[in-house]
């Protein structure tokens, strides 16, 4: 059978092949490099989803040790610990679900460091007491720390933190190891904690040294301890965070059993569903299983309850009579779109023994006849509780619940966030007669289970709103300033149910993340995002790449680059990359990230290899064409000749540049020594091949031509460079260490056996001149042979600087002109502020007649050894002074101490020529014998050199 088009269906099985390949290549790519492109498509979509969607937390609020705290208590590290408490107490009072320290209590001492220097302090005053028998009293006025301990105790709604540390942070072992054992788990009493068993691949959890950052005391009072660990990403930035971790190390202590520890944010939600600790299943590379969110239990004194802080019994057969309205949308009036479903009511004991009880309307006798029917109702269920009040003491009856009607979300929401859809809609399911008919130590839970998706080593990725640094009514949490909440300024309805998380927003404080959407995101923030990703099911998923779209993306940038021509495939990509920037942004606004850089780079190498192979089809006799150009003139030229369509032509321009040229000192003395031709050629090549490495591929130099073992090349043509002087400069640097570890490499040849190199070329030397100026530059040869090379009196005296470079004993001579760039259009830069120089002469070369500043490149200012140039170049200046100044047995003393600060003394570099401290002070001696000038006369310092 033969096809019609035989050549173009070859051409379109070939490009389909390709671009396949060229997808497939794209998995070989490393993970991290992929990931890296993905956080800038990630970070982009976060940015713009916080600047133009507002979301507001009602449920979980920030109390903020803010600018006007500080103000007003002064600095934080002046702060006692009972101001922490205070802010517990008045949270407490008005009736918070939870209080979640997002602030560090490492150490404690009760008050005795300053009863100690009280004691003394009296000691001093009142010598004839003896104040020993007061220690205690002294140190209970200063025990702030108890005092938040207490207040913690107090309140069966407190999470208090600590941090995993690692051993490197301490210098001794003795300071780490008390806090690395089981015996400190025992201590911290962590709640809650989970199995090793419960994890169903626990080596997949990070095993951490130290636990630290937290007294035992204050853990011990508080319901329940999380850890604020964080791991930002490769480039600062934190998107995810892990959940849980595993301590002690199994690497420090092998024999102890290793447990798993929450963070914060985990361990705060423990509380509010008050979950079994024991019921968490977590598998690595899908989910951490809290359970469900919601219970109602019978306790052991056989009253109903419910696991969430604040929410009675009571106000839950309250909501149950409002099924019917809260199952269906209201109608357009504002007032049915609000029901208050319950008020705040508590009893509070008198210390006549009578009860009152405090609602909304007013303070009631248990017995008043004006109080509701609900107010009565919720009396007698908790009688006992009531009667067993002590004087002073109260109890919380019932807290104000109301649902109001979300257009956007579109459902009806609750002021407590625990009852979501589906909390709801198992409620209203529920059986009372089941629930009535629970035992001590039963429970009915509601809810879907709180399934939170986590990847395989336990990180939960964080599905951020608004940013911090914007107009506060704009931010996804409410921030209440520590100093209004100790004051009492906020309403204590204010904290009714909610989620309170202590911690700092102040930029004093340098309590900061690098988010997605902003940099200097408030750590505290952190915490609450993910609070309040897992209580709204608010989840960002990461599943990239996925398949359909990836195979979906791939064959459509294939067919473009076979089918579509010039301008048309173009705009046909980048269309399919925007549509492709356009569905990532879509499902990652819905909580997916599905990936959006790699199907970038993946149309792009699809479409790459599918229209190569075109290219290859359609261009084969250009491309024989110009394959058989290219022998005769270089590879820059060939492009330029093809980018601009025109052949180049006889002549060139002049253009300000930098010329450089080297040498190997002593080529011939030591190429004499090697004697096999072959074993020179195998010595210069591999010399010359890591020389035009680093000029031309580290900085950006052309290469001219090689004479010998000489390179000639230039900096600024045929490509305009603009730093071109500094990059020569650098240039030569590289040269130089780079041939100490050529030398090295000889050597190490030599003593292995692989090459029998003489003693000289492993003192091998280079010497580079470098000048700056106007240059003819251009392609100049005949109509059949052309090259690019330079021409002109700066080369020629770049060239000089290279030769003469050896009656001075420097491998690295420039002009003053490479330093200042005075004649440079393009970069003034004075580089001798960035590189360590030092002023060599004033010297008329052969050839010129203008005498010309020469200078030495000695090191960069970054280098390591930077300080041992400098201080040369200090006793050098002076030395100079005094030789210009003609003062010659002064000058001949101090290049002597210069001497000993030389680089490239025998001693120290053995091969190196007398050095520029023995050539001047050779120098000085003579004119010493023969002035430079006759007397009377005033010298120039103009030396006139006598060899090229």
């Amino acid at each position: 059978m033969k096809f019609k088009h035989p050549k173009k269906i070859k051409r379109t099985l070939a490009g389909l092949l390709a671009g396949v390949i060229m997808t497939l290549v794209l998995l070989l790519i490393p993970s991290d490099i992929l990931h890296r492109a993905e956080y800038i498509f990630y970070d982009g979509f976060s940015k713009y989803l916080s600047d133009h969607e507002e979301s507001h937390s009602e449920d979980i609020l920030i109390v903020d040790i803010d600018e006007n705290s500080l103000s007003k208590y002064g600095p934080y590290n002046e702060w006692t610990r009972e101001t922490h408490a205070k802010v517990v107490q008045n949270l407490e009072k008005g009736g918070a679900a939870a209080i979640a320290f997002d602030i560090l209590f490492k150490n404690a001492d009760f008050g005795n460091r300053n009863a100690r220097r009280t004691e003394k302090v009296l000691g001093e005053l009142y010598p004839d007491r003896d104040w020993r028998a007061d220690f205690n009293k002294i140190r209970q006025s200063y025990d702030y720390d108890s005092i938040l301990v207490r207040t913690i105790a107090q309140n069966n709604n407190v999470i208090v933190c600590g941090t995993f540390s690692s051993r490197t942070d301490y210098k001794h072992q003795s300071q780490w190891m008390p806090l690395s054992t089981g015996n400190r788990a025992k201590q911290i009493r962590s709640r809650p904690v989970f199995q090793l068993e419960q994890v169903s691949d626990p080596s997949q959890i990070e095993e951490k040294d130290l636990l630290d950052n937290v007294f035992p005391e204050l853990s011990n009072a508080s319901k329940n301890f999380g850890v604020v660990n964080a791991t930002p990403d490769d480039d600062g930035i934190v998107r995810r965070m892990r959940l849980f971790y595993r301590f002690p190390n199994s690497a420090i202590w092998p024999e102890e059993k290793s447990q798993v520890y929450p963070i914060l944010s985990i361990s705060t939600l423990m509380h509010l569903f008050q979950a079994n600790p024991d019921s968490v299943q977590i598998i690595p590379g899908k989910y951490a299983d809290l359970g469900k969110p919601f219970a109602i239990y019978r306790d052991s004194s056989g009253i109903l309850r419910t696991t969430y802080p604040q929410i009675t019994y009571p106000m839950i057969r309250r909501l149950l009579q409002y099924k019917s309205l809260l199952s269906q949308e209201p109608q357009d009036s504002l007032a049915e779109n609000f029901v208050e479903i319950t008020s705040q009511v508590q009893a509070l004991k008198n210390e006549d023994g009578s009860v009152t009880i405090l609602t909304n309307e007013g303070d009631f006798d248990m017995d008043d006849e004006e109080l509701s029917d609900y107010d009565r109702e919720i009396i007698r269920f908790f009688q006992p509780e009531i009667q067993n009040l002590r004087e002073g003491e109260s109890c919380r009856l019932s807290a104000l619940l109301d649902f109001h009607y979300s257009k956007k979300r579109e459902r009806w929401v609750s002021n407590f966030s625990i009852f979501s859809p589906d909390v709801l809609d198992e409620l209203f399911q529920a059986d009372t007669n089941q629930i009535c008919g629970l035992k001590p130590g039963e429970e009915i839970r509601f809810g879907k289970r709180k399934q939170v998706p986590i990847d395989e080593h336990g990180d939960f990725i964080l599905h951020y709103r608004s940013a911090y640094n914007i107009p506060a009514q704009q931010r996804t949490f409410q921030h209440l300033s520590y100093y209004d909440v100790i004051e009492g300024r906020i309403p204590p309805e204010t904290y009714q149910g909610k989620i309170f998380i202590l911690g700092s927003a102040a930029p004093a404080m340098f309590d900061f993340y690098n988010a997605p959407q902003e940099d200097h995101f408030p750590a505290v923030l952190v915490h609450a995002t993910i609070m309040d990703n897992i209580l709204n099911n608010d989840y960002m998923i990461s599943d990239f790449p996925h398949p359909t779209l990836y195979i979906a993306m791939a064959i459509f940038a294939i067919l473009i680059g076979l089918f579509a021509y010039q301008y048309l495939a173009i705009l046909l990509l980048i269309c399919l990359m925007l549509l492709n920037v356009f569905i990532s942004f879509h499902f990652f606004k819905n909580g997916l990230y599905i990936g959006c850089a790699t199907y970038i780079i993946e149309i792009f190498w699809a479409f790459l290899g599918s229209f190569l192979v075109r290219f290859y089809f359609e261009n084969r006799d250009k491309t024989f064409l110009d394959k058989s150009f290219k022998q005769y003139i270089s590879n820059e030229l060939i492009d330029q000749m093809l980018n601009s369509e025109t052949l180049p032509r006889l002549g060139g321009e002049k253009k300000y540049l930098t010329a450089y040229f080297t040498d190997i000192q002593g080529f011939s003395s030591f190429s004499e020594k090697i004697g096999d031709p072959e074993k020179l050629v195998v010595l210069l090549n591999s010399y010359l091949s890591v020389m035009t490495d680093i000029l031309k591929e580290e900085h950006q130099g052309t290469l001219d031509k090689y004479e010998g073992d000489a390179i000639i090349a230039f900096f600024g043509a045929p490509s305009p460079l603009k730093n071109q002087r500094r990059n020569a400069l650098l240039c030569a640097l590289s040269m130089q260490k780079n041939q100490l570890l050529l030398r090295a490499r000889w050597k190490a040849e030599s003593e292995s056996g692989k090459a029998d190199w003489p003693d000289s070329v492993y003192k091998m030397h280079t010497r580079i001149g470098i000048n700056s100026g106007e240059i003819v530059v251009g392609n100049m040869g005949s109509e059949t042979r052309k090259n690019y090379t330079i021409m002109g009196d700066a080369v020629n005296l770049a060239s000089r600087l290279e030769s003469i470079a050896k009656q001075y004993g420097v491998y690295i001579l420039v002009s003053k002109e490479v330093l200042t760039g005075e004649q440079d259009p393009d970069d003034k830069t004075d580089y001798r502020n960035e590189f360590i120089t030092r002023y060599i002469d004033k010297v008329n070369v052969v050839g010129k007649t203008e005498p010309v500043q020469i200078y030495e490149l000695l090191a960069s200012n970054t280098d390591e050894d930077a300080g041992q140039f400098k201080l040369l170049v200090s006793f050098w200046k002076k030395a100079h002074e005094l030789y210009f100044a003609e003062k010659w047995d002064e000058a001949i003393a101090a290049f002597e101490e210069c001497k000993l600060l030389e680089p490239h003394t025998q001693e120290k570099d053995p091969g190196s020529p007398p050095t520029p401290s023995e050539v001047f002070i050779a120098r000085c001696q003579t004119y010493k014998l023969n002035p430079p000038v006759k007397a009377g006369e005033v010298w120039n310092g103009v030396y006139k050199a006598t060899e090229k």
